[in-house]
């Protein structure tokens, strides 16, 4: 049995243009030779959808955090908005040739009847949704991911609503290769869900949960961010679960996931959040975190010495650092001296 990895590189460099009529995104890589054209042929411009916003007074603080620092709080035109969709929609078109491509060379070959062949991707991209582009969130958009598979033993057709996470795609390729899955693993494998045998729900119950968890502590938010994924609910912490106000959608009737119903549904936001530090100690995990920023960005700080101000202010795609720097270095100092007693008694 052979493997074969293929991937699409730096594509997210070219998908999201900058806000308003700014040209490509700030901090993308130069790409010379790449032309991208937006053909009717692959996108419809009658088909794509303009998102709904909440007022910028409105956004939950982590979402608002996350729109000014990717230069999204701006106004922008319909127009605008439809443009960058349709540069993602394009490149979603682009790709689905490529793998067509991949899957001709192989029936060409003969390879097709013996090859497993899953895609997926590592996020997805907002696309103006929730008034931001790119990555960093927990919204559908950005982190609910295209996963096919096609192969001898898969069945051809079939869609599966059980919610899956990228950690299954270890052991499914272990299972596939006929390679026992260790029982230690945080993912599961797939290939049960498209077996006939297990199409009982029950039996697929106590093969995996019913929940998926992620996790994020990059870049655009201010908060370390836990997701608990059901098939109806998408619960959201932050930081120690204190200090910032969850979020809770319920999927099925809100699915672009305008409305925060934590506060109403108080039961059963008590009841995932308990589910989610059963899972993970994530009060912990963010005192960790926050720990280890400081340690690491004052390191960083350090090695530039006295250039860090001007290194800082063109980094990612905000430049507002360079109207007053002495105001953020400032509030940079008080973040390196303040000691969070909250984070570290959990």
């Amino acid at each position: 049995m052979l493997l074969l990895w293929v991937s699409v590189v730096a594509a997210s460099a070219l998908a999201a243009p900058a806000p308003g009529a700014r040209g490509w995104r700030r901090g993308a890589p130069a790409a010379p030779n790449v032309v991208l054209v937006v053909s009717d042929a692959f996108v419809s411009y009658d088909a794509i959808t303009i998102p709904n916003w909440s007022p910028l007074s409105e956004m939950h603080p982590i979402d608002y955090y996350s729109s000014y620092t990717k230069n999204c709080t701006g106004k922008f035109t319909e127009k605008e908005v439809q443009d960058i969709r349709a540069f993602y929609y394009a490149m979603c078109a682009e790709t689905d040739a490529m793998l067509g491509e991949i899957i001709s060379a192989l029936h060409q070959l003969d390879l097709l009847q013996e090859t497993v062949v899953i895609y997926t991707s590592d996020h997805g991209e907002l696309a103006m949704e929730h008034r931001q582009f790119y990555k960093m969130s927990m919204y559908e958009a950005s982190a609910h991911v295209p996963l096919l598979i096609m192969g001898p033993g898969i069945e051809a057709n079939l869609q599966v609503s059980n919610v899956v996470s990228l950690v299954d795609i270890y052991p499914t390729m272990l299972d596939i290769a006929g390679i026992p899955v260790p029982q230690n693993l945080s993912g599961y494998s797939l290939l049960p869900l498209s077996s006939e045998t297990f199409k009982n729900e029950q039996k697929l119950q106590d093969l995996r949960p019913p929940w998926i968890l992620s996790e994020f502590h990059g870049c655009n938010a201010n908060a370390s961010t836990y997701m608990l994924r059901t098939k109806q609910w998408k619960y959201i912490a932050y930081s120690d679960g204190a200090s910032v106000s969850p979020q809770l959608f319920d999927l099925s009737s809100d699915p672009d996931e305008l409305t925060n119903i934590a506060l109403k549904f108080p039961e059963i936001t008590y009841s995932l959040d308990q589910k989610l530090r059963s899972i993970i100690n994530y009060p912990q995990v963010s005192a960790s975190v926050h720990q280890y920023n400081k340690e690491q960005f004052t390191k960083w700080k350090e090695s530039l010495g006295q250039n860090y101000s001007n290194v800082i202010a063109n980094l990612r795609w905000h430049q507002d650092w360079l109207k007053e720097p002495r105001k953020y270095e400032s509030a940079i100092g008080e973040w390196l001296n303040h000691t969070d007693t909250k984070l570290l008694k959990q």
